[in-house]
Formats: C-alpha cells, structure tokens, sequence
C-alpha cells in the first residue's frame, strides 16, 4: 500500500490542470492518501444573512469573509449539500477535486459536534485566516481566498501550532533533553533535531512520514505520532531528527507532471542522513531511518542510496499497490455500521474505476503527462509506484531491518502486507518483526473494529512500540544484530 493518514479523497478526476495545494482536514476520511484539496459546499446564505451572522460570529463583511461565513456555517450545520459547489468555488479550482467532494467531506464531518471560532487572524478583501475549535479540543487554521467573482478560489486547513522556539525544553521527567528547531533540505524544510540528556554523540533515527502533506510530527486530529516517537527515543538516549514534507512547506514548487514516490520521499531523507552525519552530538557510524506507511514502504529506497546506514525501521509498511489498497479499504469501511460504512457503500463504484485507472500500466503510458489522476498527481507518479519494488530493494542491502505492524491496522495489515513482506524476506539475515495486538495505523491502542473515526480521539504512541524501537537501535549500536548477505 502507499497510503498513510493527513488527508484521504476517494475519487480521481482526469482534467488538464491542477494546482497542487495542501489541504489537511480535521479527520482522516476512507483512505489516507491526498497532494490535492477537496472542496466543500452547502447553500449560500443572502446578503443580508452574510451580514447579520458576520456579526454574530465575528467573520469581516469582505468578499472572502463572506465565504469564510458561509464554511464556518455549513460545517457547523452539515450534511453539506453538494448542490451548493458552483455557488461557492470557481470551476478552476473545481476540476482539480476529486468528485464526490461534498460527500467526501461530509464523511469527515461525522464526528463534528461543536463547532467555534477562536478568532481571525488575518483578512484582505481576498483572503482570510481563521482558528476554530472542533469538539472544544481541536483547533484547526483555516486559510482562505476568493477570485474576482468573490468564489473560493483556495481553502487550506491544518492543526494550530505554534511555531517552535529554537531550543524547547522537554517535560521534566526528561531534564536536560533538548528540541531544536532546523531545517532540512533545499529550500528547508522545517523540522525538528531531538536530542537526549548529556553530550553524545548518540545514534539517531530519521523519521519519515507517509503519503500526504504530513507535518514532522505526523499531526492526525489530536494525535502527533512521529512527536510521541521522538520524545520517547530521547529517554532511552537515542536522537531523532522529523521534519515537514515539501508537500505541505512548498507545495506550488511540486510539478504533477513529473512528480513520483521517489522525489517525494528520497531526496528529503538523504539531506536529513547528511545532516545528521556532520552533526557533532550524533554518532555518524549509527544512523537509522525509520519509515511509517507509505514512508516504510520508500525507506528501502532511502537506504539503498546511504550505505553507510545503521538500520532500517518500518512501521506499517505497505507492500500492496496503491490501487488495491485503495479498493481493499473501501470495501472494509463500507462493512462498518453507521455513516461511514454507508458512505463508503455509496462510493464503492468510483473507488473501483479509480483503482482501475491507476493501476493501468498500459493507460497510464498513454496518458498525457498532464492528465491529472487520484491525489492531484500525474501517470508519471502511478507509473513510478507500480514499477517499484520495496520487498526486492530491501534485499538489495545489507543493514539490519526491524519491521512493526499493528494487527488493528486496517490501511497496512498483516495480510496484506506484513505476509507479503514475510514471504519475501524469508532466509534474509537480520529481519526482527514485531507485531501489535491492539494497535492501530497510527500505532494506537484500541479495541473493536477499527475505523478512520477513531483517529480523532487523543491517545499516544504504544510505550512499548517506543521500546521495541529503542532495544532494537541498542542491539544493533552493540552489534549483536546480524546482517544481511548480499
């Protein structure tokens, strides 16, 4: 699979042109995987209602205030009708959503209860950034701007953090631990250097983060997996370095005609090896990357091209193609009760022809390079994909290999893709795998069915995933873990 959860679509669109624009929604919807925003819809209120309620809620009466009103309120009161689109958003930014979008956010919306605005931050006649409060704990940024018709012409949403200073001291059961805010890559990415107590050096560990425009800490509603991981590597003395995709930081520099999985992932991660190889607190001869979902299913790309790498850590890492992965979890959602599985049932049709294009070499050979498919990207992003091979890449090298699954993974499961790598590893020296009864994509406990809805409740990281991760860097650092014959 190369799906991980930021933001999920459902449906592809074929259109000659599309902005790539990042858009995190507050809730993961059926599959986890999206470069391109959806758009929302719902009636438009009059002008005279435009204005009274920008009173009542403190939106500006602008041209984008008033669309700012309108979403804020459709929200509050969804199901959003999908009736409503072309009154709201110029057909430009349209033909790059996959269809249907309505219904699409509408499955997110399942679990908004409540609904506030904490405050605008920022407005122009065209523009305008406002905070609100989902459920009195979420709080989610939205940015939004309006063509010359007064139409919404973007719509970017994301959690509120605010921006790091440059050392931040941890929580004091782990004195003397520092965050250290830096850059990775060109232009930087922001990211994050999490070091232990003491001088070092330490082994440290790349994280790298799956499919979508993912931030360093792998933000999902309440939950921060990639953050949860970092902090706990620190207590058992093991530095990590996370950092945003360039998905998220810059997503008009990506180009969909020629975009693939590999620009997306390796090029990042080898600048985060190279950074933390002159870095003096870190141990140059033990560095790890680990990859989750999508990201695990790259990481043997990554280590390929750093030989010099310790170890290889995946975390839910897919061995299926994108489409069948897409289609497999469609089909699960829509054997769940409620309206997710009924939403789920209702897209089963276009699931299956997405899965089908995308999974067509032949078609996506003949397609235009600037065909735009499933997550705003092009053939060559398809193609790409389906003429990797993770399970063989990983035998292409020698390091040491830890492989994590969650049995309550519905996105990566064992099936599907834990089997696959087994079945594929078997007699290679250096493979430790370790599964989770009760975790989740996110490496979440729970119990029950699992469902994209439960991403929204506020857990952390398993403690015992952290220290599965940490015996195994200290293993390898002892070097009584074994490597491969090549």
């Amino acid at each position: 699979m190369r799906t991980v959860s930021s933001s999920d679509r459902l449906v592809a669109r074929r259109t000659t042109t599309s902005p790539l624009v990042a858009v995190i929604l507050a809730a993961p919807l059926l599959v986890a995987y999206c470069l391109v925003p959806g758009a929302v819809s719902a009636a438009a209120p009059g002008p005279a209602a435009a204005t009274s309620m920008a009173a009542a809620v403190g939106f500006p009466g602008t041209p984008a205030g008033k669309q700012a009103i309108w979403f804020f309120n459709a929200v509050r009161h969804h199901p959003i009708l999908a009736s409503a689109l072309a009154a709201h958003f110029d057909r430009a930014y349209l033909a790059t959503v996959p269809v249907p979008a309505a219904a699409a956010l509408n499955a997110t919306l399942v679990d908004v209860k409540r609904l506030s605005l904490d405050s605008v931050t920022s407005n122009t006649t065209t523009t305008i950034a406002f905070i609100v409060t989902v459920n009195g704990t979420s709080r989610l940024l939205v940015n939004l701007a309006v063509d010359a018709h007064g139409l919404i012409s973007d719509l970017h949403l994301g959690p509120v953090k605010p921006p790091p200073p440059p050392t931040t001291p941890l929580p004091p059961s782990v004195p003397g631990t520092r965050q250290i805010a830096i850059g990775v890559g060109s232009p930087p990415l922001k990211a994050t250097l999490t070091l232990p107590k003491g001088k070092g050096p330490f082994p440290a560990v790349v994280l790298v983060s799956g499919s979508g425009p993912n931030d360093q800490d792998e933000t999902i509603g309440p939950n921060h997996p990639f953050l949860d991981i970092a902090l706990g590597l620190a207590t058992r003395g093991i530095a990590s370095l996370r950092y945003d995709k360039r998905t998220l930081d810059y997503p008009k520099i990506i180009d969909p005609r020629t975009f693939t999985p590999t620009e997306e992932y390796v090029p990042d991660a080898l600048a985060a090896i190279k950074l933390l190889e002159h870095e003096p607190a870190i141990d140059p001869h033990l560095i790890f990357v680990l990859g989750h979902s999508q990201g695990g299913t790259y990481a043997p790309l990554i280590a390929k091209d750093a030989p010099n790498l310790a170890g290889v850590v995946l975390l839910a890492a897919g061995a299926e193609t994108l489409g069948h992965a897409l289609l497999r979890q469609v089909r699960y959602l829509a054997t769940l009760p409620g309206a997710v599985g009924a939403q789920a049932k209702a897209e089963l049709p276009e699931a299956t022809q997405i899965a089908s294009e995308i999974g067509n070499v032949a078609q996506l050979e003949k397609d235009s390079p600037a065909t735009v498919l499933f997550g705003g990207v092009g053939p060559a992003y398809y193609l790409s994909e389906l003429r990797y091979n993770e399970v063989a890449t990983v035998r292409s090298f020698r390091q040491p290999l830890l492989v994590l699954q969650g049995d309550r993974d519905y996105q990566v499961t064992v099936a599907n893709d834990l089997d696959v790598w087994l079945a594929g590893l078997k007699g290679r020296k250096g493979v430790t795998v370790v599964q989770f009864p009760y975790a989740d994509h996110l490496f979440l406990d729970g119990t029950g069915p699992p469902t994209p809805l439960e991403y929204n409740k506020p857990g952390h990281v398993d403690p015992k995933v952290v220290a599965t991760i940490a015996t195994w860097v200290e293993r390898v650092a002892r070097g009584s873990t074994p490597v491969a014959q090549n």
